[in-house]
């Protein structure tokens, strides 16, 4: 593939990754506790060899989670639970783990309590079996019911949080994420983590990745003119 055609390529492959990542952005602009992705490209420098040529084949464009904590919102549910600090609720479900920051949470069936997925919210001790939808819940996650204290959610705290896996619905496993075995974090009853998603920005965003890739699909329909032409003018002779 010539090179012009072969920039103009690289570049749209990568405005769709971030197209991709925008749009799911957005989406997901009302979900409690959603950690927006950045869609990362590859260097112009880390593309092009010794030789000033193109490499074969090209990077795809990393996609990294934004874990900076958002605003707290009230909510008044007894059952919504808002990390204050870093640190994600730790998760269980058919024997993975999973770690969340989302805390809107329920009992199901059986008195557990659980994601809005039905996950089972760990606790300290296992999972957490209580009696009543209103307990009390203190500041280090302890679960009082009828004054009584029954169990503790489990909240982990990474040193490289950068480093963990998205699996959607608002989970992360592990990855080569490292557990601080010391982390404290602190949770708030009846809130609610928003999104850390600013839609204004990520609109701006949407369109400057518009514009760009109908800039490189200008590119490729120039190079490909010329290239017209110029097949035609070699006919000429």
């Amino acid at each position: 593939m010539p090179e012009g055609l072969s920039i103009a390529a690289i570049g749209m492959k990568g405005d769709m990754q971030r197209l991709a990542t925008i749009s799911q952005n957005l989406v997901n602009a009302a979900t409690p506790g959603f950690k927006r992705d950045i869609a990362v490209g590859t260097s112009f420098s880390a593309l092009v060899m010794g030789n000033g040529l193109f490499s074969a084949p090209v990077p795809a464009s990393a996609v990294l989670p934004d874990l900076k904590p958002a605003t707290l919102r009230f909510t008044g549910n007894a059952l919504d639970v808002a990390i204050e600090s870093a640190g994600f609720f730790e998760v269980r479900h058919e024997g993975q783990t999973f770690y969340t920051r989302q805390g809107n949470f329920a009992i199901d069936a059986t008195g557990r309590l659980v994601t809005q997925a039905g996950h089972a919210v760990a606790g300290s001790s296992g999972d957490i079996l209580l009696s009543t939808p209103k307990p009390v819940i203190d500041a280090q996650g302890n679960i009082v019911e009828n004054g009584k204290p029954v169990a503790q959610l489990k909240l982990v705290r990474f040193s490289n949080p950068s480093l963990l896996q998205r699996s959607g619905d608002g989970l992360f496993l592990q990855g080569g994420a490292a557990i601080e075995p010391e982390g404290v974090s602190r949770v708030r009853q009846s809130h609610l983590e928003v999104s850390n998603v600013n839609t204004a920005a990520e609109m701006v965003r949407l369109i400057e990745t518009m514009r760009h890739f109908e800039a490189g699909q200008k590119v490729i329909q120039m190079i490909d003119a010329m290239n017209e032409r110029a097949i035609s003018k070699l006919g000429e002779f």
